[in-house]
């Protein structure tokens, strides 16, 4: 299984914005996506940040979804609510419990 991570910083007050827009806009396009295993959107309100992790079954979907220009479209929807720049980075998930 394979991660992607997305952190950014938010603008003070909006992380309810943020968490909405996840749950009503992003995640809906991630579900369809094929791979797609799950995902966490993680927020930090007294930092006014978040932090989003979305798992693919393997490495091929996940740069499929990435590639498709889908993904990356639905996540500029949180831009307005950014306070800088976001990090991506990206994990083999090496251990899973539960």
């Amino acid at each position: 299984m394979y991660a992607r991570i997305f952190q950014v910083d938010l603008q003070p007050g909006t992380t309810p914005q943020a968490v909405e827009l996840f749950r009503s806009a992003i995640a809906p396009v991630l579900k369809v996506q094929p791979g797609y295993v799950t995902s966490r959107f993680l927020t930090n309100t007294a930092a006014n940040r978040c932090l989003a992790v979305m798992y693919w079954d393997n490495e091929e979907h996940r740069k499929e979804a990435e590639n498709s220009g889908e993904l990356q479209e639905v996540f500029n929807h949180l831009a307005p609510y950014f306070a800088g720049q976001p990090s991506i980075d990206y994990y083999e998930v090496a251990v899973q419990t539960f």
